[in-house]
């Protein structure tokens, strides 16, 4: 029997690690904050945040799954992201826009 190799790349894991999420998204051109849109460089470092917390009831699966700025992600926190949109939007500012590392 003679096998041929897939032609397909390798489907992602179905529970990614942070690397394995992050090395997606750089791979699909998705390198900015899903929140406030800020790019990715040296001054603004990429995390992996659940849409829906993990302690809500959330999944580590990539639909679960996006990049976020170290601002963003932890002005979230383990809201849901409607609940932390909603409460963000009367505050006058940007999303991320305390962002420093």
């Amino acid at each position: 029997m003679h096998i041929t190799p897939s032609l397909r790349p390798p489907e992602p894991p179905l529970y990614p690690s942070r690397r394995d999420a992050l090395r997606r998204w750089e791979e699909l051109e998705w390198w900015s904050c899903a929140y406030c849109d800020t790019d990715f460089g040296e001054k603004v470092v990429p995390e992996m945040d659940h849409v829906r917390p993990l302690a809500k009831g959330g999944l580590h699966e990539w639909f679960n799954l996006v990049p976020a700025c170290v601002g963003c992600n932890r002005a979230k926190s383990d809201r849901d992201v409607v609940e932390w949109l909603l409460e963000t939007a009367g505050q006058g500012s940007t999303v991320g826009d305390e962002v420093t590392t």
